[in-house]
């Protein structure tokens, strides 16, 4: 096992027993085959009692990173933002593609392994049930681990969730006696109990561990969990007068609509705050410029923003996983095709001044080259455009199509560039990367969003926004400009900083569903846009503003459907539309 959780030795040969014991090929609530002695061994120890959290802890904490063949995270192949407006792939095999034309479904989806979650599930219910059992282990460390093991089953409620609105509430190992086919709780009863789930866990767990243990659960996972599930709960998708579809509305979220769900949200994420403060978690500052505190943020280990990654792996190979084949830009480390940004994602970064940046259709390469070096220091860090250095190894690469009709090295690219952000320090040899779960400026936006829509304009969102605007290198907002001095106009700044400040790290594919926008126009649907270069007859480039690719929408997407194979067996209520 080659988890960046410190195991004591001895244990990873253990691992193997547990695994095998936990499997399961049918019902994905169906009780572990013939595990009554392997619990008792399992639970026997403290040392196999922490070989079976730490299998949790890989079964559970959400990886975004795709690393294999067969496995889903993200998109098949390729990263989430792929199928949303941040993104593109120009190879149309990931999966990605399906959900962009349409074509995905209760038989063939591509993001989501349904099943899989009931088995992260499945361990942390063991756990809670059987960690009394270990006799070499004090109370206090069993009701922490105990604790750890509810915040890594309520995530797993909330990845669930986001996707699919309520599912079937399982807080226990069932047995053979037990009703396995169980039906779908109501929205409001999932929420509930991954609340009551965070708030039972945050009583007991510690603010922090000794520097062996970094990535496991804190009392900050348990709020930020919280914090974000509330927030996903007071959101149009769940919580409106006017949802996306009437049938079976207590599955899909609330019946009516009810403003104090804003007011919890925004006192969940204040408590976050408040707990980061209390304990040094704070945003990540202390380096020259603004680009680099941002890719430090979100590459480096353990920065003092952190509050939960998966650290699963540890060195990620140039070949194994297969993470920069999937990821990198073309022929850049292997990369096959890489991950283009949108000109819709690109639009929502400021220039360094705090203003718009301009695009004609069309203009001359030293325009493209002008205009893109004059964006914000976050576009810098996250976005590889023609012109622009990659590493010290790599240097300058321009990407255009030449007078012959052919594309130049590392093209073609579907966007305005590549994703840059996360891959920059990966080389032949690999790199060290943890997948973000939960970060302190996600918190910050979270409490301005909640509480603009609770209290319109208060001054805590602007001082909550301006936050993550002062360490990006950006001019603060303020109530005084008549850009953002109304309840909308405020709305639509959070949500920008969020599309910009969390850009690919599988926020924006929820978010636009959850506020119920995905439908409109150069969202989930319509023309997606890029920028290309084209070589003249002089040797001079042109850029020109071009569509790529129209999107498929229907409101049914904003949940999606449960696999045609559980539906088949007559437990399960299908969400609307499907």
């Amino acid at each position: 096992m080659n988890k960046k959780i410190s195991l004591p030795k001895g244990i990873v040969a253990l691992l193997v027993v547990v695994i095998a014991a936990t499997s399961c090929n049918k019902d994905f609530l169906e009780k572990p085959q013939s595990n009554d002695v392997t619990i008792d061994t399992i639970f026997s120890t403290k040392i196999k009692a922490q070989t079976f959290l730490w299998d949790t802890y890989n079964k559970c904490v959400p990886q975004g990173f795709p690393f294999d063949w067969g496995s889903h995270n993200g998109m098949y192949a390729c990263m989430l933002m792929a199928a949303s407006d941040e993104g593109d792939l120009y190879d149309a095999w990931p999966s990605a593609q399906a959900h962009n034309e349409g074509s995905w479904g209760p038989n063939s989806n591509g993001e989501d392994d349904f099943g899989a979650h009931f088995k992260g599930i499945r361990n942390a219910s063991i756990f809670i049930g059987n960690i009394g059992r270990v006799s070499d282990m004090g109370d206090t460390e069993k009701s922490q681990m105990a604790a750890e093991a509810k915040v890594l089953r309520a995530l797993q409620y909330h990845e669930l969730m986001k996707r699919y609105g309520a599912v079937p509430i399982v807080d226990k190992p069932l047995s053979a006696s037990d009703e396995i086919n169980l039906p779908r709780n109501t929205y409001e009863e999932c929420v509930n109990f991954v609340v009551k789930e965070c708030d039972d866990a945050a009583a007991v767990l510690p603010n922090n561990y000794s520097t062996e243990f970094n990535g496991r659960i804190t009392k900050g996972a348990a709020l930020a969990l919280k914090a974000r599930v509330l927030l996903y709960a007071a959101s149009p998708l769940h919580n409106t007068q006017t949802p996306y579809k009437t049938e079976n509305r207590a599955l899909t979220g609330y019946p009516s609509f009810n403003a104090e769900r804003w007011k919890l949200a925004a006192d969940a994420s204040k408590a976050v705050l408040d707990w980061a403060q209390q304990n040094n978690v704070r945003l990540v500052t202390q380096f020259a410029t603004p680009a680099q505190n941002y890719e430090s943020a979100v590459t480096d280990l353990n920065t003092a923003e952190n509050i939960l990654s998966n650290q699963a792996h540890g060195w990620w190979g140039a070949w194994s996983p297969m993470f920069q084949q999937f990821a990198m830009p073309r022929g850049i480390y292997g990369g096959w095709y890489g991950h283009g940004v949108t000109f819709q994602h690109a639009v929502k970064y400021q220039k360094t001044d705090g203003t718009d940046q301009q695009w004609p259709d069309q203009g001359t390469g030293a325009e493209f080259l002008q205009k893109m070096q004059q964006m914000e220091p976050r576009f810098q860090a996250s976005v590889y455009y023609a012109g622009a250095k990659w590493n010290d190894e790599i240097g300058v690469r321009t990407f255009f199509r030449k007078k012959d009709n052919t594309w130049s090295d590392n093209a073609p690219v579907n966007g305005v560039g590549y994703m840059k952000k996360f891959l920059t320090r990966m080389n032949w040899g690999g790199g060290q990367l943890n997948w973000i779960v939960f970060r302190l400026a996600e918190s910050y936006l979270n409490y301005a969003e909640a509480l603009n829509e609770y209290s319109p304009n208060d001054p805590l969102c602007y001082t909550a926004l301006n936050e993550v605007r002062k360490r990006a290198g950006v001019p603060e907002i303020t109530a005084a400009d008549p850009r953002y001095d109304t309840q909308d106009e405020l709305r639509q700044a959070i949500r920008r900083e969020r599309a910009v400040e969390l850009a690919f790290e599988e926020h924006r594919f929820f978010d636009v569903r959850r506020w119920q926008i995905a439908g409109q126009d150069g969202v989930m649907k319509g023309q997606m846009m890029g920028l290309n270069l084209y070589e003249q007859a002089d040797n001079s480039l042109l850029y020109r503003k071009e569509a790529f690719e129209t999107r498929v929408w229907d409101d049914k997407m904003y949940l999606y459907p449960f696999p045609q194979g559980e539906i088949d067996k007559r437990y399960l209520t299908q969400n609307p539309g499907w």
